[in-house]
């Protein structure tokens, strides 16, 4: 019994595991960052380009 307290009380005390999941939310707000401003890149090109295709059309 003492050596399951003595490796819950170590268990408990653990940060390594708070530590990965902390970077693997930064990780995913910087994924959903790039997608927001490809996204954004993306429906300005398409404007572009219609705006191209309109004046070619004539």
């Amino acid at each position: 019994m003492r050596l399951f307290k003595t490796r819950l009380k170590k268990l408990a005390a653990d940060e390594g595991g708070a530590t990965a999941i902390e970077y693997s939310l930064i990780a995913a707000l910087v994924v959903v960052a790039i997608l927001g401003g490809l996204s954004a890149v993306a429906n300005s090109n398409n404007a572009n380009y219609e705006l191209i295709e309109e004046k070619i059309a004539v």
